[in-house]
């Protein structure tokens, strides 16, 4: 007598092991990701709007670098740059 239950096990191995798979491609292209982009990665980073963004650059006010027309923005600057401008908690509670 065959046990159904053993062909629904090995059927849920078999997705288990294929989805620790994709589980496994995902996080090796993620951690891939380029550390280096365009305007688009600048507001991923920053959440600011692209106007925004761009009087930023003209005031030199966001670490980038410029080759020809095409601006550049590295995500370890773009970081440190949101991170300067964190306001302590003293800092706030003195302004209060």
């Amino acid at each position: 007598m065959h046990n159904p239950f053993d062909t629904i096990n090995a059927r849920l191995s078999n997705l288990e092991a294929l989805t620790l798979e994709a589980l496994s491609c995902l996080r090796t292209t993620a951690t891939a990701a380029p550390e280096v982009g365009g305007i688009e990665l600048a507001q991923q980073v920053t959440r600011l709007s692209k106007p925004r963004l761009y009087a930023l650059v003209s005031a030199r006010g966001i670490p980038h670098a410029k080759r020809g027309n095409k601006l550049y923005f590295t995500r370890a600057d773009l970081t440190a740059w949101v991170n300067a401008g964190k306001r302590g908690e003293n800092e706030t509670a003195a302004n209060a």
